[in-house]
Parts: structure tokens; sequence; C-alpha cells
């Protein structure tokens, strides 16, 4: 008797460590599609597939559109040496998509109506913009402005591709 309740609990605990539910499966990492690379000096040469990434879509957690906040895995572990370069190249597999300022950050002085990867130090966030700094603060916000839209203009098809991407990657908020 004691036996057969040995092997009832025994088969009973083996049944209920072995199964798992599907909300607790792990999901399957792939590689990420985006690849972002270092820009060469004018901005205007596309590197090679041989130039190596500073981070890909791996590497972000997130992309919050309405925010502009760019959320990395980890946000201080982002490569510093991107820092030091003219600006980044963003590719989805190996398709040149667009450039950017490569980091302005909360302490710069310099204004920029193009796209940044703009780095606000005491929030530890990352943001993808139109420029920099807010218009707001501008001497002429309006023709600020009106360069910023004009310049995101000109690479909405490839915007809209980065987010079709990010959506795809489940990165889109």
């Amino acid at each position: 008797m004691i036996r057969m309740i040995l092997l009832i609990a025994t088969f009973g605990c083996v049944l209920l460590t072995g199964c798992r539910s599907e909300s607790e499966e792990i999901p399957v990492q792939t590689a990420s599609k985006i690849i972002i690379k270092a820009a060469n000096a004018d901005l205007t040469t596309i590197n090679t597939p041989t130039d190596p990434a500073i981070f890909t879509g791996n590497d972000i957690l997130w992309f919050n559109e309405t925010t502009k906040e760019l959320r990395f895995q980890d946000n201080i572990s982002i490569k510093p040496a991107a820092f030091n370069l003219p600006g980044i190249n963003f590719y989805i597999d190996e398709e040149y998509l667009f450039s950017s300022m490569t980091y302005v950050n909360s302490s710069s002085s310099q204004t920029f109506n193009s796209l940044v990867l703009y780095y606000d130090i005491l929030g530890n966030k990352y943001y993808l913009t139109d420029g920099y700094p807010e218009v707001s603060v501008l001497s002429d916000p309006q023709k600020a402005q009106e360069q910023r839209n004009e310049n995101m203009q000109k690479i909405t098809a490839e915007w809209n591709i980065f987010i079709e991407q990010l959506k795809k990657e489940d990165k889109y908020k």
C-alpha cells in the first residue's frame, strides 16, 4: 500500500513539474534585420556589407514613436565609440535606409535640423528626433521646424520601412 502511494505521488510530481503552460514558454529570439553602422565623414557614402555594426535591432528593446524614445536592452552599454562618429546609417538587412547625426546630448550647444540620436544625460534615455534642441528654445522656431519637416519628408518612405520592421520584430510602442 505504501509503495502504491509513493508511486502515485512520484508520478503526480513528474506530471506537475514536467508540464509548462503556453504562456510560460520562452520565445525564440530571432536575429534582427535592423543594422546600424557608422557613417563616413561626408554622411553620403553608403557603407559596405563588411563594415561592422555599431548596434543592431537585437540591442533595441523598443521604440516609442509618440515620444521618439529609443530604449536599448541596456542603455548604458551602447558602444561609446559611436559617439565620436559623424553619423550613423540605418539598414534593413544590407539595404540602406537613412542617416542620422550620431550623438547629441543635453549638454550640446549646437543646433541640428535633421534626424539625430539624442541622449538625455539626466534621464539616461535615447531619442530619435527630427532635430536638436527643441524648436521652442530657438530664435526662429517656425523656420527650424519647417527645415526639420522638410528633412523628415525626404526620408518618409525609408522611415516607414524602419517603423514596419520594428513592428515585425515587436519593438514598437
